[in-house]
């Protein structure tokens, strides 16, 4: 049943899911079109302030806006620093060890789930890395001893870091909320996470997601005791051999171990007093602060690092691409007063208690168009928390139910699965039915326990 399912919504993506750039393109032009019937088609000669002309002046200005290309900065820092520190060489050690552990298919799979989900809730990049790396080890081991064990299952675990990532501690939206000028500061302020990440709620829903998630991939595996299922030949993972230097001054002190670590632990202790202090807030820029020098840290050496991030960088290609076109959507959005027209449309479609499970819903829909947490916290942002205001909820509510609705729908949306198929050698058809089922584990839990966690105040 399963099986099938994921076989059917793969065929159906391949058909209708184009790539996501055209996905953002589409969507661009489609704003377009609705802000021109919005504001009425004054034409391109008008002098008035509005029309179709002054709706490609706000995109245009959208391109170009400084606090959406330092927002794409820092989302591809997010991702090259977690690579960094996934391929780092005690990291992968710790995979090794971790990966000798399981002794059943079913034990295997847990366990990269739990271990996929505490590393997402550390740092998205660093869960989807390390999951794929330790299912593909586990895999590996178990086709070595003929262990039963259900392969493409377990890379459907390993993706389960992106259901809870954005509770986590590298979530968009309540990290950049919680920093001083962000886009979204006039709707909702500066919010800290002591009221988003570190809240009782955030709590209460992650660990119930942390907990379920992973029992409930240990009650997917066959029971029959088949042996490994889709196992692809893959060889071990390993670095590619670094050339001899060539012995210079410079070349020494890149290839040592101890300029990196110093910089590195210099960066994590500064960073701790800094916030212990009052002096720095735990914001996005912290974030990137601190995985970049753990990752100094771990790496070994100034050129073992820059190699791992450019190697990282591969992947931050997509977000440098569409996030100027999210805001210039945004601007669009903003000229044509769409945000204040679907604001209300929600409204009038939520009360207090029920608008959470709404905001919720709406992430998730959105997020099938725009794959990216922070691109689509720039669309929906200002929308979402408008009408959270006018209902009478408080910020971080609207925050954190945006934030889970977008994570819920990755396990439909193959997007951030890319280099975990890579790595594991996979297709989405082979891990989407397995990830559909915790989608509609989701769907029921989390709207749950936020409207739970709404009441109890």
């Amino acid at each position: 049943m399963i099986a099938r399912l994921g076989t059917w919504l793969s065929a159906l993506a391949s058909r209708v899911v184009p790539d996501p750039f055209v996905l953002a393109l589409g969507l661009t032009l489609l704003v377009l079109l609705a802000g021109w019937v919005l504001v009425g088609p004054v034409g391109i000669e008008a002098a008035e302030a509005t029309g179709f002309w002054t709706l490609l002046l706000a995109w245009a200005e959208g391109l170009a806006n400084p606090g959406g290309l330092a927002f794409a900065l820092q989302m591809s820092l997010i991702l090259v620093t977690g690579h960094a520190l996934a391929v780092s060489p005690p990291v992968q050690y710790l995979v090794r060890w971790i990966a000798s552990l399981p002794r059943s298919g079913a034990g295997a799979v847990f366990l990269v789930a739990l271990v996929a989900c505490l590393a997402g809730t550390l740092h998205w990049g660093l869960g989807a890395i390390v999951g794929a790396l330790l299912a593909r080890e586990i895999g590996r081991s178990a086709a070595a001893r003929n262990t039963p064990l259900h392969y493409p299952l377990l890379g459907a675990a390993a993706y389960a870091g992106m259901a809870v990532w954005h509770g986590g501690l590298s979530g968009s939206a309540p990290l950049t909320s919680a920093m001083e000028g962000h886009f979204a500061e006039p709707a909702a302020g500066v919010v800290p996470l002591g009221d988003t990440i570190f809240s009782p709620m955030n709590t209460l829903v992650m660990l119930a997601l942390i907990i379920t998630i992973p029992l409930v991939f240990r009650a997917m595996h066959p029971a029959d005791g088949r042996p490994v299922t889709g196992m692809p030949a893959l060889p071990p993972i390993s670095s590619p051999p670094d050339p001899q230097g060539d012995g210079s001054l410079v070349d020494r002190i890149q290839r040592s171990p101890w300029p990196g670590r110093l910089l590195g632990a210099l960066g994590l202790l500064f960073l701790t007093a800094a916030v212990a202090r009052g002096e720095r807030s735990f914001d996005l820029n912290a974030v990137n602060l601190g995985f970049l020098s753990a990752g100094l840290v771990l790496q070994g050496s100034l050129k073992a690092y820059a190699d791992a991030v450019a190697d990282g960088a591969r992947g931050a290609g997509a977000i440098i691409l569409q996030f100027p076109f999210y805001f210039g959507i945004l601007g669009i959005m903003r000229a044509a007063g769409m945000i204040d027209w679907i604001s209300a449309g929600l409204v009038t479609l939520s009360t207090p208690l029920s608008f959470p499970t709404v905001a919720f819903l709406s992430a998730g829909i959105v997020n099938f168009f725009v794959p990216s947490g922070g691109g689509q916290w720039a669309v929906q942002a200002d929308i979402l928390l408008q009408a959270g205001q006018t209902l009478g909820v408080a910020p971080h509510v609207t925050i954190l139910a945006f934030s889970h609705g977008d994570a819920w729908t990755n396990m439909l949306q193959p997007f951030w699965a890319l280099p975990l198929l890579g790595i594991m050698g996979l297709r989405a058809r082979d891990i989407i039915g397995y990830t559909a089922v915790i989608f509609l584990l989701m769907a029921v839990l989390v709207p749950a326990l936020l409207t739970l966690a709404v009441l109890m105040g």
